[in-house]
């Protein structure tokens, strides 16, 4: 088995180290475990989280039916903007 060891000091003049440190003191499991998990999570973000959104959001549509009817008025076109937001969308739905 290997182990590799690590030193870590928090700054509690600085607030960012200082809300760390709060909340590794007060972690009820593995210190230890606490850091692995969210050095994993700053390096893999949202992989857990975005499974959820999809799946939750999925359930949501699937029994959605949308109904297109003829509009006698021109439909505007998209601000950059907006089609920013929903090429944003297709990414991250997947599609």
């Amino acid at each position: 088995m290997s182990i590799k060891r690590m030193s870590l000091r928090f700054n509690l003049n600085n607030e960012a180290d200082r809300s760390a440190w709060e909340h590794l003191k007060n972690a009820t499991d593995s210190k230890n475990k606490a850091v692995i998990t969210a050095i994993n999570q700053f390096y893999e973000p949202h992989t857990e989280t975005t499974e959820v959104i999809r799946k939750t959001i999925r359930e949501c549509l699937q029994n959605l039916s949308v109904i297109q009817t003829e509009s006698a008025q021109p439909t505007e076109a998209l601000s950059e903007e907006e089609n920013e937001l929903m090429d944003s969308l297709d990414m991250f739905l997947g599609q």
